[in-house]
């Protein structure tokens, strides 16, 4: 029928689906969502993504929201659900066929799978997490620790150490092996460190016994399974953790794990 609104008429012009709490532009009438709407306005260079106008005003389309609540909405996993959008985003909560992926290891699962993947493989994590006794015990015995730049800091070794540009602690002497990110020294500025100065950086950031040791990159990367990951994104790999993908600093770590195991006991 001529006149009749179709979904591309009123999709968020940013990311291009149905927009959720509509809002739209005053200076050219473009339709964002909600979401969008407070990525544009957080930029430093704040541009409506339409005609470029500078510092755009943003509404919220009451009207369009009611319209586009009534839309039908097919599900994006494909389980062949159709809802309303208003009513879209609470079936995504619990799709049968929705798919997680955990962020401590390469597992990737439906709901139900990867409750059960988290509650056997690493229920220690989730028991850590959850249990509000081993939360106080840690906190009491363990405080928050902060860096005072001012003030010198030495490892279980006695050597003076500093901060890098990777935020690890370094002493500047030898480490005691070498990798493909380091030349064998702890220091001065960036790459391995030394056992000593890597329970340092264990310390200050409340790692003890969380299975966790900081990599080269000064990336805090978990032990699963054998191999640690960061969980760093890399545009070429994608996550470090993902199936088949491990950081270059991870794998490096992976492979000096005989130096710093005594330190995750």
């Amino acid at each position: 029928m001529k006149g009749q609104l179709d979904e591309e008429d009123i999709m968020c012009i940013v990311c291009q689906e149905l927009p959720i709490n509509a809002h739209t532009s005053q200076c050219c009438g473009c339709v964002l969502c909600e979401e969008c709407t407070g990525l544009t306005l957080k930029g430093s260079k704040q541009l409506c993504p339409n005609c470029r106008n500078q510092n755009p005003k943003f509404e919220k389309n009451v009207y369009l929201i009611k319209l586009i609540n009534k839309f039908p909405a097919i599900c994006k996993y494909e389980c062949g659900y159709v809802s309303q959008v208003s009513d879209i985003k609470n079936h995504y909560k619990n799709c049968p066929k929705k798919t997680y992926q955990c962020t401590n290891c390469e597992f990737k699962g439906n709901h139900q799978s990867f409750f059960n993947h988290i509650t056997s493989i690493h229920k220690d994590e989730v028991i850590q997490i959850f249990d509000k006794s081993l939360q106080q015990s840690s906190a009491l015995s363990t405080p928050k620790q902060s860096i005072d730049p001012l003030q010198e800091v030495k490892n279980s070794r006695g050597d003076i150490c500093h901060i890098g540009k990777t935020s690890k602690f370094y002493c500047s002497k030898n480490v005691g092996h070498k990798c493909n990110t380091c030349d064998g020294q702890c220091g001065p500025n960036d790459g391995c460190n030394c056992p000593p100065c890597m329970e340092l950086d264990l310390k200050y950031r409340n790692l003890k016994g969380q299975q966790a040791l900081v990599n080269a990159e000064g990336k805090v990367a978990f032990l699963t399974n054998g191999s640690f990951y960061c969980g760093t994104y890399s545009n070429d790999y994608g996550k470090c953790g993902k199936i088949g993908y491990k950081c270059r600093y991870c794998t490096s770590l992976t492979s000096d794990l005989p130096y710093y195991k005594h330190l995750l006991q």
